[in-house]
């Protein structure tokens, strides 16, 4: 007669629930990337019309415009990240394309060439979140081959143009997709192997260590997953503030037109806003760690009262994340 391990069924929960948590994230990522194309493809109806009133013929003409007046510096951040991004997907060229207006807007209002600098820096940084949020998508949505491309890019962009500013790791970038409890996961595939995800009830004993192996396994992609969740929501927030600037900036071409404002106001008063919105940006690229990541969802499991018993901790997780790294640039490097 074999062993009986009462906890199995607890463990169980434990890895359907995070299964559970995993898909829920993934949604709520889907929902936010389509929610920022909106945002996108309005905040550039509105930059059309402030560069025609500003004497413009298309975007590219007012993009160049900022571009001419960036450091040199970060022309060539900003040149490093078109050529990355160039022909990956038309959501992540309508995402550069937002960040490389405002630029223009805030270069045609006359922007410090300090406000102006930061501006774009983080911009980048938000970009390469979208990167990161539209190649997740694809990927869990069955277009593999599109997906691993952009998540590269990315994993790219953070690493080799932004020299890890964001903090968007490489881990993030080695997601593989399985069916896991009845539902198609995004896994970062680095404790076990796709079989002993598959438990039984056949012998306890090793329906115990399957489990147990699940649940680290699960606890690591839930990390990742909400990651590239907080990365999304925060491209989200940026698409929405990017559309209420340049929405405002349209107001203000309209009360230059009619005589109630003048140029040198209009000009004032967007760059005040611009300015106030830079150190928000940085405040939401500040705080997307994995540690704040850890701790949201130990709280979320501590509130649901979740079995938790044989969680990974954090030093396991990153240890195992770390790994990841590792090995992905051991494969770089031998390629």
């Amino acid at each position: 007669m074999g062993i009986f391990f009462p906890d199995n069924d607890d463990r169980g929960k434990r890895a359907e629930q995070l299964a559970s948590d995993i898909e829920h994230l993934q949604s709520q990522i889907k929902e936010d990337v389509e929610a920022s194309k909106k945002h996108d493809e309005k905040t550039i109806e509105y930059l059309e019309k402030v560069l025609k009133a500003r004497g413009f013929k298309t975007l590219n003409d007012l993009i160049a415009e900022g571009e001419g007046k960036l450091s040199k510096e970060d022309r060539e951040k900003y040149s490093q990240m078109k050529d990355a991004v160039q022909n990956l997907d038309d959501g992540v060229t309508l995402a550069l394309n937002v960040g490389s207006g405002i630029a223009g807007l805030g270069a045609i209002s006359e922007l410090s060439a300090q406000s102006l600098s930061l501006l774009l820096n983080h911009q980048l940084v938000m970009i390469g979140y979208r990167m990161m949020a539209i190649g997740f998508v694809k990927l869990i949505s069955g277009e593999a081959a599109a997906g691993f491309k952009i998540l590269k890019a990315a994993g790219g962009v953070f690493s080799k143009i932004l020299k890890g500013e964001g903090l968007a790791g490489k881990a993030a970038t080695t997601f593989r997709v399985l069916k896991i409890a009845g539902k198609v996961l995004a896994i970062v595939g680095i404790v076990i192997d796709i079989a002993t995800l598959a438990w039984d009830a056949i012998e306890e004993s090793k329906k115990r260590t399957q489990l147990q192996n699940a649940i680290k396994e699960l606890c690591v992609s839930r990390l990742q997953v909400n990651k590239v969740q907080e990365y999304t929501r925060a491209s989200l927030f940026f698409s929405s503030d990017a559309k209420s600037t340049a929405d405002i900036a349209v107001d203000y071409e309209e009360d230059v037109k009619d005589g109630s404002m003048t140029r040198a106001k209009a000009n004032e008063k967007l760059n005040k806003k611009i300015d106030k919105w830079i150190p928000e940006l940085k405040k939401e690229i500040d705080k997307i760690t994995e540690k704040s990541a850890y701790d949201d969802l130990t709280k979320f499991d501590t509130d649901r009262s979740s079995w938790s018993n044989e969680d990974p901790d954090f030093k396991n997780i990153t240890d195992k994340l770390k790994d990841v790294k590792d090995s992905e640039e051991s494969k770089e490097g031998s390629a």
